[in-house]
């Protein structure tokens, strides 16, 4: 059975969270996961971009949801 993920610090990520599911599950925004690294860390948002897609998208295959519509900036 597969376990909801939630990023940490929470208090962060919590800005990209775009829905959660009643079995706990969130989902993300994708360019919104950039903006919040890009704060958090003080990155450009190509590193940004990188680390996100390194460190995040690939939890995708674990059931993480992210969301990929076009958000405004």
């Amino acid at each position: 059975m597969k376990t909801p993920i939630k990023l940490e610090p929470h208090s962060a990520f919590k800005k990209a969270i775009v829905k959660k599911d009643a079995k706990g599950f969130i989902t993300y925004n994708y360019f919104k996961l950039i903006d919040v690294c890009m704060d958090l860390h003080k990155w450009d948002e190509e590193v940004a971009q990188e680390w996100v897609d390194y460190n995040i998208v690939s939890l995708e295959i674990n059931g993480f949801k992210i969301s990929y519509a076009q958000v405004r900036r």
